[in-house]
């Protein structure tokens, strides 16, 4: 009997130390968003220190599971998107955004109304527990340097620019994020309440919106359809999409109306 339970004993040890060691192959400086992403999906029993790095890793502003572009985020995607933007009017806009492999923005190419694109370089701080943090955001003018702070079990709770911006996140009792407040050097508030990882409700001042969503079962994503700006109750303006998607879950065409009139149409072709 006491050699049974000397057997179970180290069977169990040997497994607690083989997903400790499967965990640790997950927190490293080349780790893909792709398997990243996937033992976070498909593991019932994540490693506490795997999910902390994966939060503080998506929960960067730049990231692409958050970064927004023209309301529009880019699904978890890494490498080139090429962008076009159409307007109403008929006049064209190009951007392009790369991100790494781990899903991080690495350079936005933004064009103005006017023509003028505006390149901005992005850099990154990793250590080996905290995983990694945006650093410094530069552009032909502006350079900007960010320093972020951590809370309870090591998740980042805030970054702080040197031009007077700040983040500030919010996560429930299961870790996931349920708040965050992006405050601009001026000290303006933009407040983001999201469910499942998903934008629910935007609030900018007195100004209030809410966000609806599509679900795809083939490849389990959400997409944004709707954001209605509200007043009290009352809907008071809305901003649809109709979207194509490809294979992987990413925007490939997206036609923008406000109040049922065509604003734009969205573009977009990835590479790796």
């Amino acid at each position: 009997m006491k050699k049974r339970l000397f057997l179970l004993a180290a069977t169990a040890l040997a497994m607690i130390f083989t997903v400790n060691a499967q965990g640790l192959n997950y927190c490293t400086p080349e780790v893909a968003l792709e398997d990243l992403a996937t033992y976070i999906d498909t593991m019932r029993n994540v490693e506490p220190s795997v999910k902390m790095f994966y939060s503080n890793l998506v929960n960067n502003p730049t990231h692409s599971y958050r970064i927004e572009h023209l309301d529009l985020g880019f699904n978890g995607c890494t490498g080139r998107v090429d962008e076009q933007v159409v307007m109403a009017d008929g006049s064209k806009r190009d951007n392009v955004f790369i991100f790494n492999p781990q899903g991080l923005l690495t350079q936005s190419t933004i064009q103005g109304s006017k023509g003028r694109k505006t390149v901005t370089n992005y850099t990154y701080a990793f250590d080996d527990v905290l995983g990694y943090t945006i650093k410094q955001s530069k552009s032909k003018n502006i350079t900007i340097n960010y320093a972020p702070f951590y809370g309870e079990h090591g998740r980042r709770e805030s970054i702080k620019g040197d031009n007077g911006s700040r983040q500030d996140y919010t996560f429930d009792e299961q870790g996931h994020l349920s708040k965050l407040v992006i405050t601009n050097p001026k000290g303006d508030k933009r407040i983001l309440l999201y469910k499942d990882g998903y934008v629910v409700r935007e609030e900018v001042g007195a100004r209030a919106f809410r966000y609806h969503y599509d679900f795809d079962t083939a490849t389990g994503k959400k997409f944004l359809i709707a954001i209605k700006e509200l007043k009290g109750s009352d809907v008071i303006h809305e901003r649809t999409f109709d979207y194509k998607i490809d294979t992987h879950g990413r925007y490939t065409k997206v036609d923008v109306s406000l109040d049922g009139k065509l604003q734009m149409t969205i573009t977009r072709s990835y590479s790796d």
